[in-house]
C-alpha cells in the first residue's frame, strides 16, 4: 500500500463515518421532523429590532426594506435600523426616500432609523445599531436578502417554546432568490442541502453559524457577550462559536424562510467563499479549545472535529482528483497538441482489453465505500428537497451535472487557497 492509498483510505473512512453518523441521526429524528410544525400564534408580542447593514446596495436595498415592511407583526412593536456603511452609490438616498414614503404615505407605526457612518465593516455596523436597539430580540438582515412575512413569528414562537432552555439564537432556512445563471442554480441546490444539515445539527446543539440573512438574537445575551467581533471576517460564525462556548443554545427554524441573492459569476463567488473559508478557519482556530471537550457535548466532539476534518477531506479530495483525473487529462491534451490534434491514430489503435481477471482483481472495498457515500449523499440530496418543499427539477436537470461533478472540486480549490492565505496570516477585507 503506497502513500496515496493510505491517504485515500483515510478520506474514505472519515467521509463514511460522518456520513453514516448524520444518516443515523436523521433517521432517528425523522419521526420528529415529520410531525414538527411551526406555529405563528404568539402569547405576547415583544419589541423587535431589525438591523440592516448596507454598503453599496442600491440595487436591492428597497426590496429588502419592503420585505421588512410586509412582516406580519404589530408595527408599533417593530423597530428598523438601517446602517449605511459609507456607501458610495445611491444607497443612502434610496433608504431616506423609502423611510419618508412608508411613514408619511403608508402611515406606518413602526420606527425607522437611518445611521450613516464611515465605512467600517458589517460587524461595526451591527454594534453601532445595537447601541440604539430597543428590541428584546433583534434580527440582522443583509441588504441583498428578503425575509418571508411569517418568518419572524415562527422564530419568536420557538423562543417562547424553548424559553427555559437558554436559547440565544434562532437561525433561518436560507434559499437562493430567483436563480438565473447556472452558478446561481447550483448554489440553490447547495443551500437546500444546507437547510437539512442545519436542521439535523440543530437537534444536536451543533450549529456553528448564524447566517446574516435574518438570524434572530436575544439582545441582552449578545450585548453581555460583548457584541460582534469587529476583527472577524465572518462575524456570523464567530458569534455562534462564542454562544456555543457560553453553553447557550442555537436553534434552526426549519421553515423560517429568507431569500438571498447568490453570486452569479465566478469572480464574486470566489471572493465570497474565500472570505467565508478564511473566517471559518479563523473561528475554528480561535475556539480550538472547544474541540473534543465533553463539556460542549456534540458540538465539541462531533461538529468541531467534523469542521477540521472537512478541511482535510477537501484538500485530499482535490489532490486525488488532480492526480487521478486532471493530470492524465492534461497529459492527453498535451499529447494531442503535439500531434496537432490528429486523433486518427488514437482511434485506430484503441483497444478495449478487459478480462475476467481484471474484474476479479478490482478493489471492491473501495468500490463499496464509494457507492455507499454516493447513496448517502443522494439520499440527503433527495430529502433536502422534500424538507424545503422544493422539486429537484425546479430549475431543470442541467445544474445537477456540474453540481455533482465539478462544484465541490471548485470549492475545494478555493478552500486550499484560503488555507494557504491563512497560513501566511494575510488579511482579507470585507
Amino acid at each position: 500500500m503506497n502513500f496515496l492509498d493510505i491517504i485515500l483510505w483515510a478520506v474514505y473512512l472519515v467521509s463514511l463515518y460522518f456520513s453514516v453518523f448524520l444518516l443515523l441521526v436523521f433517521l432517528d429524528k425523522k419521526s420528529i421532523f415529520r410531525h414538527e410544525k411551526s406555529r405563528t400564534k404568539l402569547k405576547e408580542h415583544p419589541p423587535i429590532t431589525v438591523i440592516v447593514p448596507a454598503f453599496n446596495e442600491e440595487e436591492t436595498i428597497i426590496k429588502t426594506l419592503d420585505s421588512i415592511a410586509k412582516i406580519k407583526y404589530p408595527k408599533n412593536k417593530l423597530e428598523v435600523i438601517v446602517v449605511n456603511d459609507g456607501s458610495t452609490d445611491a444607497t443612502k438616498e434610496k433608504v431616506e426616500s423609502f423611510i419618508s414614503k412608508i411613514i408619511i404615505e403608508n402611515n406606518d407605526d413602526s420606527k425607522w432609523i437611518l445611521i450613516n457612518q464611515k465605512n467600517a465593516g458589517k460587524a461595526k455596523s451591527l454594534n453601532n445599531a445595537l447601541k440604539k436597539a430597543n428590541g428584546k430580540y433583534f434580527a440582522c438582515l443583509d441588504a441583498d436578502s428578503f425575509v418571508d412575512s411569517l418568518t419572524l413569528r415562527k422564530m419568536l414562537a420557538m423562543f417562547e417554546k424553548d424559553e427555559q432552555e437558554e436559547v440565544a439564537i434562532i437561525t433561518p432556512a436560507m434559499k437562493v432568490y430567483k436563480p438565473e445563471t447556472i452558478l446561481e442554480k447550483i448554489q440553490w441546490l447547495e443551500y437546500l442541502v444546507i437547510i437539512l444539515i442545519a436542521r439535523v445539527s440543530s437537534h444536536l446543539d451543533s450549529l456553528y453559524v448564524a447566517p446574516g440573512p435574518f438570524s434572530l438574537y436575544r439582545t441582552e445575551v449578545i450585548k453581555n457577550l460583548g457584541g460582534f467581533d469587529e476583527k472577524s471576517l465572518t462575524e456570523d460564525q464567530e458569534i455562534a462559536y462564542r454562544v456555543q462556548k457560553a453553553q447557550l443554545k442555537i436553534r434552526q427554524c426549519f421553515d423560517g424562510y429568507v431569500f438571498t441573492k447568490a453570486p452569479g459569476k465566478l469572480k464574486p463567488f470566489y471572493r465570497q467563499r474565500r472570505r467565508w473559508y478564511l473566517g471559518s478557519i479563523s473561528s475554528v482556530y480561535q475556539y480550538k479549545e472547544l474541540m473534543a471537550d465533553k463539556k460542549y457535548g456534540d458540538f465539541g466532539f462531533i461538529q468541531m472535529i467534523k469542521n477540521v476534518a472537512g478541511y482535510f477531506l477537501a484538500i485530499t479530495g482535490l489532490l486525488a482528483v488532480s492526480y487521478l483525473f486532471l493530470i492524465p487529462l492534461l497529459t492527453r491534451i498535451k499529447n494531442l497538441f503535439l500531434v496537432k490534434f490528429n486523433i486518427i491514430p488514437y482511434i485506430t489503435n484503441f483497444k478495449l482489453d478487459l478480462s475476467i481477471m481484471d474484474f476479479l482483481t478490482l478493489d471492491f472495498r473501495k468500490g463499496i465505500i464509494i457507492i455507499s457515500l454516493f447513496m448517502v449523499g443522494f439520499f440527503f440530496f433527495h430529502q433536502a428537497h422534500r424538507n424545503a418543499q422544493e422539486k429537484i427539477s425546479k430549475f431543470g436537470w442541467i445544474p445537477l451535472i456540474p453540481y455533482f461533478l465539478f462544484y465541490y472540486v471548485l470549492k475545494g480549490a478555493i478552500l486550499l487557497l484560503s488555507l494557504a492565505e491563512f497560513s501566511k496570516s494575510r488579511r482579507v477585507k470585507w
